[in-house]
Formats: structure tokens, C-alpha cells, sequence
């Protein structure tokens, strides 16, 4: 989206510094059921350290900045206690195995 608001020339300019291979693919660490949608928070490694992303229905909606891992991780677990006494529900990750949602 913040990609589309650049002009062109911004646009080149920046994928121009961005460093090969700097993408990298973010790692979920708790998804949430609301009444209509889906929340995620996201675990994201950025060039200034960590980011805690939450996605609602697929769109990132916050990018929090943490100075390391264990601040993110502390602050993701906070953050998803706070929402699920609020309601939200935990939804069983697909890559977990049956055994352990029991």
C-alpha cells in the first residue's frame, strides 16, 4: 500500500538501496479469531531490529518496532493475553499436529 503512494522515480530510487535478499518472511507467533475476522501477530526482523506486526484479514494494519527479540516476544504475549480476556479466541495453528491441540 505505502508502496503505491511513491512516484515512480521513489520507487526505483528505493529498490535501488534495498539490500539482495533483505525480504524476509515473517513468523507467526499467535492468530486469533475475532467475531468476523482473523488477527495475527507477526514476529518481523527489520534492518533498525524487530518488528511485532498485527495483520487483520490478511492486511497489515501495525508495525511496532522493538529493539530485540525478547522485548517483541515479552510485548506479543502481553498484547495477545489482553485480547483474548477482551474475547478474541485462539485458532489452532495448521502446522500443529492433533495431538497438541488436545
Amino acid at each position: 500500500m505505502i508502496e503505491l503512494a511513491l512516484s515512480p522515480d521513489a520507487r526505483q530510487s528505493r529498490a535501488a538501496h534495498a539490500p539482495s535478499g533483505s525480504v524476509r518472511t515473517p513468523h507467526e507467533l499467535w492468530r486469533l479469531r475475532g467475531a468476523t475476522d482473523d488477527l495475527r501477530g507477526l514476529a518481523i526482523e527489520t534492518s533498525f531490529g524487530y518488528a511485532l506486526g498485527l495483520e487483520l484479514d490478511a492486511e497489515l494494519v501495525l508495525l511496532h518496532l522493538q529493539p530485540d527479540l525478547d522485548s517483541l516476544v515479552s510485548y506479543a504475549d502481553r498484547l495477545e493475553k489482553a485480547l483474548r480476556t477482551q474475547g478474541w479466541q485462539p485458532v489452532p495453528s495448521p502446522l500443529s499436529s492433533p495431538k497438541e491441540r488436545i
